[in-house]
């Protein structure tokens, strides 16, 4: 399919760390991307950003950002727990919504964003940026192609130190904890190869006594002939892979889920082995540099642009926070409810 023909304006919601870190550049370097403005509820805040980040508009406050005739797609980078009354606020808008992972922090919430996004004429896409690095577009190919059969195992590992305590990550109100944080991308990946709604899961958490958030969460998804199991975690050295095998190989992504902009990567496939791994044909497919983050937005413009579906549809989002909840129902952690306030 060619790419769509024309650019959409941009505003940033919040000068969050991963905004700051990562999608404003990323939004400004992207394929029919404009970064106009961005807002905030501190106007010096928003005034110093636009400034750090040579962003041509600056709103002290969200309602003034949404108020924006120039801008036509929202991206929103906020706490967890805010995201839910700020997506019906940006929809209500009527502007299209880019929105960090989880996209609400229960099954319910989402049905109401898709729900209100396709009575306002607009599309709501949770951020899983991964899934447009082109590592994944090869292991999706390779898979398609069968180069390692039907797959039936998935595994992940995806841990990171939080280390600041007045992070919101380490408050049970704000959606904190290491499956909404990081497991999520363990629970989309596995949906994303083996389907949405396993026959079973089984989950247990480490849980810190002072804050109540998962600190470690290990899950298994069990769908009859194929089982994807995860670790993520915050309190651990960082380590991120994803291992894929299949009744003919498999397939290893070095860099899954935060590859640097400017790092080319690889894919491994091994194939034709027997009893001992060394007896296995390994490929090694060199991928190159890529910034997910544009590439993301890109995409979502490009779906604006033609009328068509969110690549990511919000279904798959409805189907990652339902499966979310049964991890959390299997490990004895009570799912929140989004802050309305807002």
């Amino acid at each position: 399919m060619t790419a769509a023909e024309g650019t959409l304006r941009w505003g940033v919601m919040g000068s969050a760390l991963i905004a700051r870190t990562h999608v404003i550049a990323a939004l400004q370097n992207a394929d029919r991307c404009e970064l106009v403005a961005i807002g905030s509820r501190s106007e010096e805040r928003a005034r110093q950003t636009a400034t750090d980040y040579s962003i041509p508009r600056a709103h002290g406050s969200y309602d003034a950002l949404l108020a924006d005739p120039d801008i036509e797609c929202v991206y929103l980078p906020l706490p967890n727990h805010l995201h839910y009354p700020l997506l019906q606020r940006v929809i209500a808008a009527g502007k299209h919504v880019l929105c960090e992972k989880p996209l609400t922090l229960n099954s319910r919430e989402a049905q109401d964003i898709a729900g209100l996004a396709a009575e306002r004429g607009v599309l709501a896409m949770e951020a899983f940026m991964y899934r447009f690095h082109p590592a994944w577009e090869e292991t999706r190919r390779l898979i398609a192609a069968g180069a390692i059969g039907r797959v039936t195992d998935v595994n992940v590992w995806f841990s990171f130190r939080s280390t600041r305590p007045t992070d919101y990550r380490h408050a049970t109100a704000t959606g904190g904890g290491a499956l909404y944080d990081v497991g999520c991308y363990a629970v989309d990946a596995s949906r994303m190869l083996l389907g949405d709604d396993p026959d079973r899961v089984l989950g247990a958490a480490r849980i810190d006594p002072a804050s109540g958030v998962d600190m470690t969460f290990t899950g298994i998804l069990d769908y009859g002939d194929a089982t994807a199991t995860f670790t993520c975690s915050m309190e651990q050295e960082p380590r991120h892979s994803v291992v894929i095998h299949g009744t003919g190989g498999w397939i290893s992504i070095a860099d899954p889920f935060n590859c640097p902009a400017d790092h080319e990567t690889t894919v491994e496939i091994g194939t034709g082995g027997d009893h001992h791994p060394h007896a296995s044909t390994i490929r090694t497919v060199t991928i190159p540099a890529a910034d997910q983050y544009g590439l993301q937005a890109t995409a979502l413009v490009d779906a604006i642009l033609r009328g068509e579906p969110a690549p990511i549809p919000i279904e798959g989002s409805i189907a990652n926070a339902r499966l979310l909840e049964r991890l959390f129902d299997v490990a004895g952690i009570e799912v929140p409810a989004s802050d309305n306030s807002g």
